[in-house]
Order: C-alpha cells, then sequence, then structure tokens
C-alpha cells in the first residue's frame, strides 16, 4: 500500500498536476494525522502515514518535472545539429550501424537529463570517451509532458570519433562490459552473436529487428529483457555454489549479494535487474536477521527504493512489467499452491506454472496494450515452454561468457547454448505464426487501464471466497456499465474534429486521415527501398497505436516505390475496403506487388478522374487531376499523372498534389483556379524545384505547407528556390525530416491546428 500510494503521487507529478493536487493532499495527510492524534485510531495513523507517501510521490515527480524542464531535448529542434561528448554504454561491433546510449560528460551549459541515444556506425565501446557531432531526431511518438527525457529522441551521429579508451579504473564496470560483449561477439556465431548478448549482457542493440519482432509476437519479448529470472537464476547458482564448496549459509549469502550485485552493475543496472537484485537483498537480509519476509511487501519496498532513485522509471514500460509480472507470479503461486494441494506433483507443478503465466499475462496486458499496442495470448503457453528452455540456456551462457577469453574452452557451452537458443526462436516462430497468438488492439486510456485491474482483483477476491456472490456481481456490473456508457458520454459532449497526421517515413509520402466520426483513409504508405519498408517499419506501427484495423480506402498517388512501397504491409495488417487509383498498370515493381496483394485479398480498385468525388462523415475529395486523356496516355510520366484531390471538411481545405510537376499545377491554375484554394497545401514532390511554382502559390493561397521528406536525402530536397518562394508568399513550413510526423486537427469552421512530434504542446 505504501508503494502504490507512492507511485500514484509520482504519476501524478510527472504528468505535471502536482500543483493541482498537492495543496489538497497536504491538508488530507494533515487532517488524518491529527484525528489520530485526537482520537488515538491507529486507523487514523495509517491514513496519515499513506497519505504523506502520496505527498512524497507528488514533490518526488514535481522536482523531476522542473529539472526535465531544463534538459537539452525540451529546447531542441528537429534537424537542429548537436555537438557533445560522453562516456559510452552500449555496446556496438565493427561495421554494424545501429543504436547506442551515451552518458554526456562535456556540453557546456546544456543539461542532459540521464543518457543520451544516437545512431551511428560501430565500433561502440561502453566506457570509452566519445566526440558527437550530428542533427538531433525527433521522436516518432507525439510526446506528452510525463514523457521521460531520454525517450524525446536522439541524435543521428554524422560525426563520431573516439577520444580516450575505457579506463578500468575510472569505469571498471563499463570497461568489463565491452571486453566481454566483444568476446561473445566472436565465440558466437554471427545468428547467435546478438541473442547471446542480450542474454547475458542486456545489450539488444544489435538483435535482427526480425528475429525481435517474432519473439515479441509470440509473447516472449520478456525473455530478451534482463529480468527477474535471469538475476534469480544467477543468485541460486552463487549460493548453492557456495554451499557446495562448504561456505557457511551466512557467508554463502552474503557471496551471492555481492557477486549478483556485480552482476547488475555489469549490464548496466536496468529497473528489472535491480528490482530482482533489491528483493533478493531484502530476503536475504531478513533471513539472516531472522526476520519474516512477505513476497509482496519485499516487492513493494524494492518498488520505493527504486523510485526514489529512479523517478523517471516509473514511465518505462521495463519497470511496469516487471514490477506486474512479479506481483501476479507472486499472487497466483501462494493461491495455486492452496488450490491444487491435493493434485499429484507432476500435475500440481504443470497447474501452478499455468495458473503463474495466464496470472502474469491477464496482469501485465494493459501495459503492453498501452505501449506496444499488442497482447499476446500465446505468451501462456508459450512461458511453459520458452522458460524451461531459458533456464537450461542461461548457466551455458553464462559459462561461454566466463570462458570467452578461451575460445577453444568456451566453444563447448557456446554450441549447447545455440542448441537451446534455437528451440527457443523454433519456439517463438511456431507462436508467432498461429492465428490469434499475438492480437493488435488499440491502446486503452487510462480509465479503461483502472477498470481491467479492478476487474482482475474482483475476480481474484471471487475466486479466494473473500467475496459474497451478490457483492461481486453488483460491483462487476457498476464496472460494465461505467465502461460501456462514459465513451458514448464523453464523446458526445466533445467537438468532432478532422484529423490528418503526415507520417514520418523517411523519403516518401504517407498521410492517415481520420474522419470525425472515426474512420480511417490512408493516402500512400511510404517507401520500400533498400531494405527499409516504411509500410511495416512505421505506417503499421502507426495505424496499430491508433487502434486502425480497417481503412475506408487506400489512395495511391501514383505507382512510384516511395509512395506506394509500403502498400502490401499496410495490407497484410489491417483490412482495406477499396483502393483509389490512377488506373495505369506500369509496371513498376511497387505497383506489380500492389496488384499482387489486391488479387489475394479481392480488394476492390476504383479508378479515380477529375471531376469524381468521394464522401465520408461529412469529409470530401474532390479528384481535380489527372483527366480521362492524361491517365490512358502511355507516354505520360508517371509523376504528371498523379492523384491531385482536395480534401474538405465544412470550411477547411487541404490539398494533396503527389509528385506533380510545375507543368501540371500550370493546367490547374488555367483551368481550376477556384478549385485549388486552400488553407493547407501537402507540397509536391517533397519539395523538388520542378513543382510548386510562384502561380500555383499566388492560385492555392495556403497558410500552411507540410513537405514529406527524408533526412539528408541525396535529391538535396526541399529544394532552396521552393523554401524561398514559400517564405516570400509568406507560408509556414512544415517538414518530417526537422518536425518528425504532423498532425492537423480541423474543424467544420474551417479552423484548425497543428501539432508535430518535435511539439509536445498546440
Amino acid at each position: 500500500m505504501a508503494a502504490l500510494g507512492f507511485i500514484s503521487g509520482l504519476l501524478i507529478g510527472l504528468n505535471g498536476l502536482a500543483h493541482v493536487v498537492l495543496p489538497a493532499a497536504t491538508l488530507a495527510g494533515l487532517a488524518a494525522g491529527l484525528a489520530a492524534v485526537i482520537f488515538d485510531r491507529r486507523t487514523g495513523l495509517a491514513a496519515a502515514a499513506l497519505v504523506s507517501l502520496v505527498v512524497a510521490g507528488l514533490v518526488t515527480g514535481l522536482v523531476e518535472v522542473r529539472r526535465a524542464e531544463r534538459d537539452c531535448r525540451k529546447s531542441l529542434q528537429a534537424g537542429e545539429e548537436v555537438r557533445l561528448s560522453g562516456h559510452a554504454l552500449s555496446y556496438l561491433p565493427a561495421g554494424e550501424r545501429g543504436s547506442a546510449r551515451l552518458r554526456p560528460t562535456d556540453h557546456g551549459e546544456c543539461v542532459w537529463v540521464g543518457p543520451v541515444r544516437i545512431y551511428v556506425d560501430g565500433p561502440v565501446q561502453p566506457g570509452g570517451r566519445y566526440a558527437v557531432e550530428g542533427s538531433w531526431r525527433v521522436s516518432p511518438q507525439l510526446a506528452d509532458a510525463s514523457t521521460p527525457p531520454e525517450r524525446a529522441g536522439w541524435i543521428v551521429a554524422q560525426s563520431f570519433s573516439l577520444i580516450s579508451k575505457a579506463s578500468r579504473l575510472q569505469h571498471p564496470f563499463l570497461a568489463a562490459r565491452g571486453a566481454l560483449a566483444q568476446k561473445l561477439w566472436h565465440v558466437y556465431p554471427r545468428r547467435w552473436a546478438p541473442l547471446a548478448q542480450a542474454l547475458v549482457l542486456g545489450q539488444r542493440e544489435t538483435v535482427d529487428p526480425e528475429t525481435s519482432e517474432r519473439i515479441a509476437r509470440s509473447g516472449l519479448a520478456h525473455l530478451l529483457a534482463i529480468s527477474g529470472l535471469h538475476v534469480g537464476m544467477l543468485a541460486v547458482a552463487c549460493f548453492f555454489l557456495a554451499r557446495a564448496a562448504r561456505v557457511s549459509v551466512r557467508h554463502a549469502h552474503l557471496a551471492t549479494i555481492a557477486l549478483t550485485s556485480c552482476y547488475v552493475l555489469l549490464i548496466g543496472a536496468p529497473s528489472s535487474a535491480v528490482r530482482a537484485l533489491l528483493m533478493i537483498l531484502l530476503w536475504t537480509f531478513a533471513r539472516l536477521a531472522g526476520r519474516a519476509s512477505a513476497p509482496f511487501d519485499v516487492l513493494g519496498l524494492a518498488a520505493l527504493l527504486l523510485l526514489s532513485v529512479r523517478p523517471w522509471s516509473v514511465m518505462e514500460p521495463g519497470f511496469q512489467l516487471s514490477f506486474a509480472g512479479a506481483a501476479a507470479v507472486g499472487y497466483a503461486h501462494r493461491e495455486a499452491g492452496r488450490m491444487l494441494g491435493g493434485w499429484p506433483p507432476a500435475a500440481r507443478a504443470l497447474g501452478i506454472s499455468l495458473l503463474m503465466s495466464t496470472a502474469a499475462v491477464l496482469l501485465t496486458a494493459p501495459i503492453t496494450a498501452t505501449h506496444f499496442g499488442r497482447v499476446a495470448p500465446a505468451a501462456i503457453v508459450g512461458n511453459l515452454v520458452a522458460i524451461p528452455l531459458l533456464a537450461l540456456a542461461m548457466p551455458a551462457l553464462f559459462l561461454s561468457a566466463l570462458l570467452s577469453s578461451w575460445p577453444a574452452l568456451a566453444s563447448g557451452p557456446a554450441d549447447a547454448a545455440i542448441v537451446l537458443l534455437s528451440a527457443i526462436d523454433g519456439v517463438a516462430r511456431l507462436l508467432s505464426s498461429v492465428p490469434g497468438a499475438s492480437l493488435d488492439v488499440s491502446r486503452p486510456g487510462l480509465l479503461p487501464a483502472l477498470g481491467y485491474v479492478v476487474l482482475l482483483i474482483l475476480g481474484a477476491h471471487a475466486l479466494h471466497g473473500a467475496w459474497r456472490r451478490r457483492r461481486f456481481i453488483l460491483a462487476l456490473g457498476l464496472i460494465w456499465a461505467i465502461a460501456i456508457v462514459l465513451p458514448p458520454i464523453r464523446a458526445k459532449f466533445q467537438p468532432q474534429h478532422l484529423v490528418v497526421y503526415v507520417l514520418d517515413v523517411g523519403q516518401g509520402d504517407a498521410i492517415a486521415v481520420k474522419t470525425p466520426n472515426g474512420h480511417w483513409f490512408l493516402i500512400d504508405a511510404g517507401p520500400n527501398i533498400g531494405g527499409f519498408d516504411a509500410g511495416a517499419r512505421r505506417v503499421v506501427p502507426f495505424l496499430r497505436s491508433h487502434g486502425v484495423r480497417r481503412l475506408q480506402a487506400w489512395l495511391a498517388t501514383h505507382p512510384d516505390l516511395d509512395h506506394v512501397g509500403g502498400g502490401p504491409a499496410v495490407f497484410d495488417a489491417v483490412h482495406v475496403e477499396r483502393v483509389i487509383g490512377v488506373g495505369r498498370v506500369t509496371g513498376q515493381a511497387g505497383q506489380i506487388a500492389v496488384l499482387r496483394g489486391l488479387a489475394e485479398d479481392s480488394i476492390r480498385w476504383i479508378r479515380a478522374e477529375a471531376g469524381a468525388r468521394l464522401g465520408l462523415d461529412g469529409v470530401e475529395l474532390a479528384f481535380l487531376s489527372p483527366t480521362a486523356s492524361i491517365a490512358e496516355e502511355e507516354t505520360i510520366e508517371a509523376n504528371e499523372q498523379s492523384l491531385v484531390f482536395r480534401l474538405e471538411y465544412g470550411s477547411f481545405r487541404m490539398l494533396f498534389t503527389g509528385d506533380v510537376p510545375s507543368s501540371v499545377e500550370e493546367r490547374l491554375v488555367l483551368q481550376r483556379a477556384s478549385e485549388i484554394e486552400a488553407q493547407v497545401l501537402k507540397v509536391a514532390h517533397h519539395g523538388s524545384a520542378t513543382s510548386t511554382s510562384a502561380a500555383f502559390l499566388d492560385a492555392v493561397r495556403p497558410n500552411l505547407a507540410v513537405i514529406s521528406v527524408g533526412r539528408g536525402n541525396r535529391y538535396g530536397h526541399p529544394a532552396p528556390q521552393v523554401l524561398r518562394r514559400l517564405t516570400l508568399h509568406n507560408v509556414e513550413v512544415r517538414r518530417t525530416d526537422r518536425d518528425g510526423t504532423l498532425m492537423i486537427e480541423a474543424s467544420v469552421d474551417g479552423s484548425w491546428r497543428l501539432r508535430s512530434a518535435a511539439q509536445s504542446v498546440w
């Protein structure tokens, strides 16, 4: 209860609401304490203590928010140049490109709250001091007040140089981590080295994205995080090895604490590992002192200790999953032991394992849904197979790490570990291919998540027999009534808006539109070039995070790969009612893949021509180009056949131009000047010099121009002359390469507001 009180206050404080709640909470605490003194009631004293912890959480959150407001990441604009130096915290092998973490040490007057992530070419050695010059990139997620500073964005390194190597005296654990990671990289084959590093050192930067996605879809992602399972197995092994060496129980416990603490420091002390270490420390000290140690008291005290040092951890999925999973497993183990006491040993062990796995999946479901937009029921069964395999693999992995200085000796345990890792990967591959094993869900808000947890608690009490049936049914019905009635009531009183998302997909286009009634359609789907599939990597995660399962329409402006390359990934992820395009088959690779997907899923293809209109929920698309004659002309370039249409919602207008050149713009100005006027312009061809002429801008008269463009692209987009013309026409310019994903919210009266991933407030 103390931990929950502190966490409640901390969450309110980190969300910027401490100044509202703090006075009332302080008065409530004083009143409870005064009542306890006057009436000599222990319950009043307990209430005062609990309110005091809530106040402590509020104050801690308020202090952290004020500290984070001074962080460099709050003032940096997307694309802004950054120069700093610091010590590396993670390992990246030579020849690999990926992310690494750096703790800034020399940054002038700028403050960095915690490490910063950089995207760089290896090698990167933990403990080494590096100088970095690069451009700032904001997180693709739209940030809010409670976003930890470290998750606000990262640096794309353009210059990265080693200043000094890791010092074993100044940074012993970092130096040891880098040396061990490098040795593991050479002991294991390239296919398995990243997994070995992830399981031994918690370094997941080099794990193949396909492998990570497969493991995540099977619900076994927690196996790649250094958690209580890994730390607990190490602690048990240390204790029994010490006892086998005839060390006394007291000294065996102390040796276990020392070795486990060193290991947690070696891997960088992630929250889940620190939680396990704190629980082991508290349990061991209680045992040595001859005191009782209730599991939930140990868990709560571990949370209090961790959050007092790392307040932002409460917002991280690792902390939430670790403590929720531990609470679920502890509760299920206790109840299962009581319920299955008379079963045969083998059946009892299987039943307890199944109940613990089910409890962990059920309690962590709202967390995985909130952070990842996914729930994996397959984990209930997958844990029963994968965890024993991991328990067998961990000794082989640790032994290969200890012997990594002697590759010949390390090869034996490494081979054994590879066999077991192959089995775990096979389980993940099998589970991820089962329909319904992983469900993509919309991210719940705070109220649905709390309602879900309350339902679980009520159900657990009902099974335990602590609730009479009548009370349980009444409480259950009340919660369900609130859950059903509240959303439509809230929607009734909320103003209706049209929302347009210009997604950051690199050098390409992908724009999602949400109608006032919550229907969606998508314009293009981003590039699929050079191994980067923006459809799978950017568009589909965005749709999942917003709970999109059906698209009313997908508009393919033209068949170039940077616009339609991500289409097949979208078809695989969501149901598409219809595809709208120019109807001309060019034979380009991107279009062929799209046509194959249409044939496989029997999706309707609708040909759009100038003069056609499409209406939905008060939103209309008025198509302006190409005409029927241009669409059928075989010699004309694909860009000239791009769909041009105007989105209309009440008095709001937004013009979409695909990749049309200035020749099409001139024709539109001559033939449809009155139809192309709009408040917002999606700039043609990523800001190419061949588009966005002065005459076209005179006709459109936009207030805002949005440019979908990739950072550092080889085409030099957007062209300086285009930006100059937009400036001369007093048009505000927003770009995905600097601002990240853009969100335009429009009302029926024509008013609109803009928000970007680089801008956390309106």
